[in-house]
């Protein structure tokens, strides 16, 4: 049975008479609705839960990272990206060719429509999935906020730079994702490779160092002399397990396709972090050097003078 069990009409009842339309709307049924506002997101940005059990079942056979813990609140820290129209369909249209290239074998999930078939926006982490406690939520999140706007860095954007598949350590996904650079990098790969991201790679180590002062642990920790400038990347899709090597590679080299060249110009903007705690969502703007005293106080106790 669905939610809502709906009666039907006794056959004897006449069919109720077709509604007028006013003056002016004969075609507002045919015309696309105007974009959500972002702030939108931010009141809905969590579906209803299904269970506090972990049940692969309801989630396209995936295994929560964090196992839910009746008073722990799931967090997690990220820049959110809104995909114009135009955009949007150039993304679905590469997530379709793309589970062309994986072939039946695999199923390619998107990030880029809700169940419903709602567009929804993307992003880039700054956090690992966090499970807070209660007593520390409040206290994490001012912490985050004065971190964020005590930085100095303002408004600044970043553009795809590649293709990438990344295999979860935690879970048996693999992400397919957009890699980033700064918007003034060369497009070759070793220039790629030296950039360093400085706004991010700010945000990153104020958004890591609130973490360890909670005893959270942190992202992309540098390991075996790789820089984390190099682990930035847009998830638009997934599948269970990881496609074989050659399929992976035919899937990266559609970037270079002259279907999907416009990519190449594209500019993300960041202008806030945004704090995701339970189905609560803050967004922190960016504020370049406009700090207050209060700010630079708490940047001094957290980081040192």
């Amino acid at each position: 049975m669905g939610l809502v069990d709906y009666s039907s009409s006794s056959d004897d009842e006449a069919p109720a008479p077709p509604k007028k339309r006013l003056k002016g709307q004969e075609h507002v049924s045919d015309s696309k609705m105007p974009p959500l506002p972002e702030a939108f997101y931010d009141l809905y940005a969590s579906t209803v839960r299904q269970s506090v059990v972990d049940d692969p079942s309801l989630h396209q056979g995936r295994t929560r990272l964090n196992p839910h813990v009746a008073g722990n609140w799931p967090t997690h820290l990220y820049i959110e990206w809104h995909p114009t129209e135009v955009q949007h369909e150039t993304l679905d249209a590469l997530i379709k060719k793309t589970q062309q290239e994986l072939g039946d074998d695999i199923q390619l999930h998107s990030f880029l429509n809700s169940d419903l078939g709602t567009d929804l926006p993307l992003h880039i982490s700054l956090s690992r999935p966090l499970s807070l406690p209660t007593s520390i939520k409040d206290d994490y999140l001012t912490k985050v906020k004065h971190s964020i706007r005590s930085c100095g860095t303002g408004v600044f954007s970043v553009k795809p730079a590649g293709l990438a598949w990344y295999k979860s350590p935690d879970s048996d996904r693999t992400f397919f994702v957009v890699r980033i650079a700064p918007t003034d990098a060369n497009d070759d790969s070793k220039h790629l490779r030296a950039s360093t991201h400085p706004e991010l790679m700010m945000l990153l180590t104020r958004c890591n160092t609130v973490a360890a002062h909670f005893d959270q642990p942190p992202l992309y920790e540098q390991t075996q002399g790789e820089s984390a400038a190099t682990a930035f990347h847009i998830s638009i899709g997934w599948t269970l397990g990881a496609p074989d090597e050659e399929t992976r590679l035919r899937a990266l080299k559609l970037f270079q396709d002259k279907e999907f060249e416009d990519i190449h110009a594209w500019n993300v903007k960041v202008d806030g972090v945004k704090a995701k705690i339970g189905n609560v969502v803050t967004h922190i703007p960016l504020l370049g050097n406009v700090k207050t005293k209060e700010e630079d106080d708490f940047a001094d106790s957290l980081y040192g003078s």
